[in-house]
Parts: C-alpha cells; structure tokens; sequence
C-alpha cells in the first residue's frame, strides 16, 4: 500500500508557509506523494482541507493554483511525488496544459503523477453529499465557458492530445473540442511518454475511460465493497488492466469516536464508511478492507486545525498505522 496526503493549499490554512512546511514533513516521513486538488473558482462552502474550527489566517476562498504551486513544491522536496487529485480537465486550455505539466515534469525530476477528471456536473445529478460543492461547480463551469454535457467528451479529447504534444517532434489533434495542426512543443516530460494518469471518479463513464486508456482508477469516499467492484468492472471491461486502484479519503484520526462536524454534515452515517475517521485502530482495520478489496494506494485528505497539528497527525499513520497494515 502506498500512501500520498494533500497539501494545505486552501480555505483559511491555506499559506506558502504551510505548503512549505507540510511537504517537506510528508517527505522525511516517507509518504509516497503530496497530493493538490484544482478549482479556479471557488466560493469556500465546502471543506476541502483544515476543518471548519481551523486556525488558519487565510480568506475561506484560497485555493493555490494547482500547476503552479506544485512547480514550487518540486522545488523544496526531491523524492516525494506530485499526485494531481484531481486536475479539472475541462477548465483548462489544451495545449498551454500540456506544456506546463511537461515543464513541471522535468523541474521535478520525473516526479508528476497526473490524476485528472471532469468535475461536477453543477446539477442535481451530483452525490448529495458535495451539494455545496456542486453549487461551486455551477459558477466555476459557467465562468470557465465549459459545455457541462461535453465535458467528458472534451477531457477524452484532451487525454489523447497530450499523447500527441508529449511524443511526437510535430503534433497534430482533430477533434469536435480540441483541434491543432503541426505544433511543436517542447521540452517533453521527463517520464517517457509523459506522466502516468490516473483518472478520478467512479461513474460508468469513468470506468470506460479507465479501461480504453489503460489508466489507474482513481475514485473518491467509495467503501471497500463498491472499490471491489469496479475493479470487477473494469477487468470485465478491459482484462488487461492492471487493477491499481489510488483511493481518495478525508481522514481524521483521534483516540475518540469523535467525528468533524463538517464532513459529518455531508456525509451522515457514511462518514465513517466512505472516509478514514476514528481512532487509530479503526482507521487500521478500515485501511486493511480497502487493501483487501483491490486499493493499492491511498490518498489521505487529512482534517486539521493547522499545520503543527497535520504533522502530527501524519507522524501518527506513519508510526501506529501503516506498519500494522
């Protein structure tokens, strides 16, 4: 099991000051990755890292670029890698994408892991549990000029044009969404063929994109039973898949039942079925179902009221948790 934690890039504990020291501690512990999620727009309504009570100074609304701020993580760090979880494809520019995850590629040495995904719909088709998130995706779509049902149409589109850039001397795309002729971008990724991808989400179209591509399967807040069976989906839809299932989570560890009163709100009673909150032999005893069930890597968005607290939280699953894993 590997094991990657999201930075502090947003909401009030968001700081260049706590990216900084956040990274460099997930490194000298051994995680496997830091990982960042991306919004351009975003109103601060849902949790996305600290916790409703945090002790952060920044405004709610902070979200640190994602790109650009990992090309200063890279920068700090030397072994750790970069997890996108997830980069919004459809909110991006093709080609200028392509180029900067190249760039950020080489600065790190090779280090980009590239999860992408669609995003929200911004309708009553999203999860209950992220409404106040699906009601950011309304504004943020809207403001970005994003056909909501095209955007997995456009994201396959965009996958496939990177392929182009990142291998080929002069690139060319012909497509209903993106469309280029004879480019010639450089430098290419460090990795050959550039980063592996990781695609985000455990819809049918999701899965589909998993098996046609060859992807690793990124879901999010899914119990052991239902990350068993995409797996069996996606053997049934591609045999050849590798079955690498990254696992996204929000985790909270105490040596109490207590849960976050924010995510409590969204989740309910599936809190501790969908997430990694508990005490620390709970979370081991969840952490070994999803091993058990297919995940080979779990992606921890740690709930904290800042930084010194998030260090020793992770101090914490290092020590007690995933050796008994």
């Amino acid at each position: 099991m590997k094991y990657a934690v999201a930075l502090p890039q947003s909401a009030r504990v968001g700081s260049t000051a706590a990216i900084h020291d956040a990274a460099q501690a997930a490194e000298e512990l051994g995680f496997w990755a830091v990982s960042m999620h991306d919004h351009i727009v975003f109103d601060g309504g849902w949790l996305l890292c600290g916790a409703e009570e945090d002790d952060g100074q920044s405004d709610r609304r902070t979200v640190f670029e994602h790109l650009t701020t990992f090309a200063y993580v890279a920068g700090i760090t030397s072994r750790i890698r970069l997890l996108s979880s997830v980069l919004l494809l459809p909110v991006r520019a093709t080609i200028v994408t392509a180029k900067q995850i190249a760039t950020l590629d080489q600065l790190s040495g090779g280090r980009v892991v590239l999860g992408v995904g669609v995003g929200l719909s911004g309708t009553d088709r999203d999860p209950r549990h992220v409404a106040l998130l699906s009601r950011n995706a309304s504004v943020e779509l809207a403001a970005l000029k994003v056909p909501i049902t095209r955007r997995g149409q456009l994201a396959d589109e965009q996958l496939a044009a990177f392929q182009q850039i990142w291998t080929q001397d002069v690139a060319s795309y012909h497509g209903k969404h993106v469309n280029f002729d004879d480019v010639q971008i450089f430098p290419k990724p460090a990795q050959p063929g550039g980063p592996p991808i990781y695609i985000g989400g455990a819809s049918p179209a999701a899965l589909r994109r998993v098996a046609e591509g060859g992807y690793t399967w990124l879901p999010g807040h899914c119990t052991p039973e239902e990350i068993a069976g995409g797996l069996d989906a996606l053997a049934q839809l591609n045999g050849n898949h590798g079955q690498e299932c990254a696992l996204d989570l929000f985790f909270s560890m105490t040596t109490t039942k207590a849960r976050p009163t924010a995510l409590e709100k969204s989740f309910g009673d599936q809190l501790p079925l969908r997430n990694l909150v508990g005490t620390p032999d709970y979370v081991t005893e969840r952490i070994r179902l999803y091993r058990d069930a297919g995940a080979t890597t779990l992606e921890l968005k740690p709930v904290y009221r800042n930084v010194d607290e998030y260090i020793q939280l992770l101090e914490t699953f290092m020590k007690e948790v995933a050796p008994a894993v």
